[in-house]
């Protein structure tokens, strides 16, 4: 299992790191070994049984204690407002936050607050949930930020003007721009955080077999099962995350897009800083966050 540095099981004794989506797939195994090497881990699930039963094993398996569990839909930004809340009150400062929850819708589904789901989930989320805990990363001595995206962001694009209104969807095409804003948002954070203890990175953590697609359309999820032989598990797509929550080596390194443990290019449209000031802006109106 990972393990770059000879990390050992105190390495992160002290830390509280928040892990979203921990209860299968790549969030699980991430808050799993965060929690094995001695972090306070908080997961954010969306279903209770799933995630206390991973909570459980989590437990058992690294002997860590320390495992709390929050429950939260982060399609619904009342349900952000609400989980954010809930760790604000409980903890003075935080460590490391993992934005790690996403999905891939099949036919085009609005949510109860107006938001394709995917974007909801896949970036808004993001965008607020990462805004609402800054105060407590801020108070830590340092503090990372590590939001997963995907490759399939070469595919989006960011359109202001003609944002996700009906019209012909794709689910790929909106997975793609909900990506592509992650990526965006997490250069525009690393900016804004230029002069602080914070650091905010992205990643692609590989075609992993997760359940991602669970609500995707059927022919979606045949071309994903015949696919899964030849994807990566979970344990091998946690790596890229783990290795931006953990290694010594990235002290300070901010602002960069990372593949197999390396840092690599993102698309041409996601450096641009314009765009990301506007889709910023756009953002605080439609999650009703204002700095």
């Amino acid at each position: 299992m990972f393990d770059p540095e000879k990390l050992t099981s105190q390495s992160l004794a002290n830390k509280i790191a928040v892990v979203t989506g921990a209860s299968s797939g790549i969030g699980k195994i991430t808050a799993r070994e965060l929690a094995r090497l001695g972090a306070q881990v908080l997961m954010i699930c969306r279903n209770p049984e799933k995630g206390e039963s991973a909570r459980q094993e989590i437990m058992a398996k690294t002997g860590n204690q320390n495992v709390m569990l929050f429950q939260a839909d982060l399609s619904l930004m009342r349900e952000v407002r609400r989980v954010a809340k809930e760790i604000n009150d409980k903890f003075p400062r935080l460590d490391i936050l993992i934005n790690n929850a996403g999905m891939m819708p099949g036919k085009r589904t609005v949510t109860s607050e107006g938001f394709e789901l995917s974007w909801a989930t896949n970036y808004l989320s993001v965008f607020l949930l990462t805004n609402l805990l800054l105060d407590k990363l801020m108070a830590a001595e340092s503090a990372r930020i590590i939001n997963v995206s995907s490759e399939v962001h070469r595919l989006g694009q960011i359109n202001l003007q003609d944002m996700h209104k009906p019209g012909k969807y794709s689910s790929i095409t909106a997975y793609a721009d909900s990506k592509l804003a992650t990526i965006m948002f997490t250069y525009e954070l690393a900016r804004r955080l230029e002069l602080t203890g914070i650091t905010a990175n992205c990643l692609h953590p590989g075609v992993v077999a997760t359940n991602v697609t669970g609500q995707a359309h059927t022919a979606m999820k045949y071309l994903f099962m015949l696919g899964r032989p030849f994807m990566r598990s979970a344990e091998k797509g946690a790596e890229t995350t783990l290795f931006l929550a953990t290694s010594p080596t990235l002290t300070g390194v901010s602002g960069l897009y990372y593949k197999n443990k390396k840092a690599v290019r993102s698309s041409g449209q996601s450096y641009n800083p314009a765009i990301a000031r506007r889709l910023w802006t756009q953002t605080e109106k439609q999650t009703g966050f204002q700095a």
